[in-house]
């Protein structure tokens, strides 16, 4: 079976502390099903599907490369905002349980998504 890996290093200056060690993070999955694509919204768009037809996700990275929109989990009431200036969303539990993404946008905006389940 095909194994997603997520891995990476963590580091962050405290205000007035000193600043704590970085911290790497690696998490590995196994998937059945994957879905990658570029995605392009024209114009005030509401409840754009992200998932292309994959119903209980394990994993998602969503890169917003042009424009910006507000990402939608599960039909949640408020969303969280993503802009092309080095914004993206990442999403992952071995247990499934995504069954809804979307984003909404106020303009044109492209963003490139891996699905994983």
């Amino acid at each position: 079976m095909p194994t997603l890996t997520i891995s990476g290093t963590i580091a962050f200056p405290l205000a007035a502390e000193s600043t704590p060690p970085s911290r790497t993070y690696s998490y590995t999955l196994v998937y059945t099903e994957k879905s990658t694509k570029d995605l392009t919204v024209t114009g005030i768009q509401a409840d754009v599907d992200l998932l292309n037809g994959i119903t209980d996700a394990k994993a998602v990275f969503v890169e917003c490369l042009t424009g910006d929109g507000t990402i939608e989990v599960n039909s949640a009431v408020l969303g969280v905002d993503i802009a092309a200036a080095g914004g993206w969303f990442q999403w992952a539990n071995p247990a499934g349980g995504l069954t809804e993404l979307t984003v909404t946008t106020t303009a044109d905006a492209t963003f490139r998504v891996y699905v994983f389940s």
